[in-house]
């Protein structure tokens, strides 16, 4: 599947700058269900976005939008803690 065809990565990137407030490499990734991956501070890739599933970079649907971040929100667990956590990075970057 190519990446392009569910999101745009100009956008992700630009998202990425904006989330961690520099300029941070965004990468395609490896994993074939994951969109992009990006290195966290201890140097593990964190890999994050569904393959197959168009993002608000590449819709720019407003419904849809409202819609993934309701469910995204509510997810359980500590990732509201951890920035490069996939959800908060699928939220910051994606959405």
């Amino acid at each position: 599947m190519s990446l392009t065809r569910y999101s745009t990565p100009s956008i992700a990137q630009k998202q990425a700058n904006a989330y961690f407030g520099h300029t941070v490499p965004l990468y395609p990734s490896t994993r074939k269900a994951k969109k992009y991956q990006i290195k966290d501070p201890s140097g593990k890739w964190v890999h994050f976005g569904q393959m197959g599933y168009e993002d608000y970079t590449k819709h720019h649907d407003e419904m849809r939008r409202k819609r993934y971040l309701t469910r995204a929100t509510h997810i359980r667990g500590n990732w509201k803690t951890n920035p490069y956590s996939p959800n908060n990075l699928a939220i910051h970057i994606l959405w």
